[in-house]
């Protein structure tokens, strides 16, 4: 059992224990709510949909802005009145009492703020002196992108969930993070490293050159040599090249190959695995659009994500580049854009499909609403020009038509339907 277990064990024990001798109302209760993607991230991922060689349009979004985009927005929780120098905040998920963050945070100031949130989920909140419960309550966050903020070194961390498929299913946070170098040019903290590890991150798939850095080993201590009976937990593709180059040379078709079986084998341990290259944009945008193309999203959504990176380095966006990329796979048999991405895989990069079934079995989940709180279908609310409207399976609709059902945003932010 390991320590994260530990706690969450301990966490659950304690609750129950002042749960059940003094009842919820000895215990001063607060509650938060919070969408976790930082405006100019959240207006892009409201607005924009791609369609195949449409010009980039982040420009619009990233302009005057002064704070880092690629961190997500903080939960910022009241710190009660104590004589203690620190204090714990221990939350997990309130339905599945997963997905557990523990904060030792200071106890001299009056608030504090908690990154690294799973978006459209419920928390439950403890913060503790010892053994003293001092306040609880509940967090509601909101949002889709998850970034998560390691340390001021390391940039454009993000997790690969959230995305919507094309089978109405949504892929799993918490499985396969992508980011910077956190050795290199990019030098992680030691805090930061320890963050990444409480996320849950036991594998790494390095996709630098030997020039890039020299190193070509792992941040995390993790062996490429596999002991016996288990596999690696690091691969390093130690190559270079340029897209989408990248998908018919036959030295890079085998490292693909290699790097996928890797996340694969992996995920069958039960490890999160983080990829990444230096700056985790070109090898490492390349590699997520494969994946995410294989798992069922969108070629909107592929763009999307692949243009995110460009919050963090302000040049320009190199979207026509895996537009090439995206000419290529749409010329592979398949009815839909998955079935392409499919035939790809098991036709050029030689890959076994059940290691692919694996990986979408994996890797994708029902799609989860705002803490599953849709209500009931409203006629009062006023549908403008302007109005943000999606359909039941959570894909934003550009023209809307009578009498379906849709879903919006009310003014308070609740999920609704409504019958257009």
């Amino acid at each position: 059992m390991n320590m994260n277990s530990k706690v969450i064990i301990s966490f659950i024990i304690s609750y129950f224990v002042f749960y059940y001798s003094y009842g919820q109302n000895t215990i001063p209760t607060r509650d938060y709510e919070v969408n976790l993607e930082n405006d100019a991230v959240h207006q892009y991922m409201q607005d924009v949909i791609y369609e195949p060689h449409d010009k980039s349009l982040i420009d619009n979004y990233r302009q005057g802005v002064i704070y880092r985009m690629d961190w997500p927005n903080p939960v910022v929780l009241d710190i009660p009145q104590t004589t203690a120098d620190s204090l714990l905040i221990y939350c997990c998920d309130d339905e599945t009492l997963k997905d557990s963050l523990i904060f030792r945070v200071s106890a001299k100031e009056k608030t504090t703020e908690l990154y690294n949130f799973i978006p459209n989920r419920v928390y439950r909140y403890h913060i503790k002196n010892g053994d003293d419960i001092l306040q609880q309550g509940k967090i509601r966050t909101s949002g889709q992108l998850r970034q998560i903020n390691v340390c001021n070194t390391v940039y454009n961390v993000r997790d690969l969930g959230g995305w919507k498929t094309s089978d109405n299913m949504q892929i799993r946070y918490g499985k396969i993070f992508r980011g910077t170098e956190l050795n290199g040019n990019h030098i992680a903290t030691a805090e930061g490293i320890n963050i990444l590890r409480e996320l849950g991150v036991e594998a790494e798939l390095d996709l630098r050159a030997t020039y890039n850095t020299g190193y070509n080993n792992s941040a995390f201590g993790f062996s490429s040599v596999p002991s016996s009976g288990d596999v690696s937990t690091y691969y390093c593709t130690s190559g270079s090249g340029e897209l989408p180059s990248h998908l018919k040379n036959s030295n890079w078709i085998i490292k693909w190959r290699l790097g996928f079986k890797h996340i694969v084998n992996n995920l069958r341990q039960g490890r999160t695995i983080y990829e990444h290259c230096v700056w985790g944009r070109d090898r490492t945008g390349f590699l997520s659009f494969l994946l995410e193309g294989l798992l069922g999203v969108s070629y909107s959504d592929l763009a999307k994500d692949y243009e995110l990176t460009f919050f963090v380095y302000n040049t320009k966006s190199t979207k026509d580049s895996i537009d090439k990329v995206f000419d290529y796979i749409n010329t592979m048999p398949g009815e839909t854009l998955r079935d392409k991405f499919n035939y790809y895989f098991v036709n050029k990069l030689s890959v076994q499909q059940s290691y692919i079934d694996y990986f979408r079995s994996e890797m994708l989940e029902p799609i989860r609403t705002e803490d599953n709180a849709i209500k009931d279908i409203q006629d009062d609310i006023e549908i403008t020009k302007e109005s943000v409207v999606y359909d039941l399976s959570g894909r934003r609709v550009k023209n809307a038509r009578k009498g379906n059902i849709y879903l919006i945003k009310d003014r308070y932010g609740q999920i609704r339907k409504i019958l257009f």
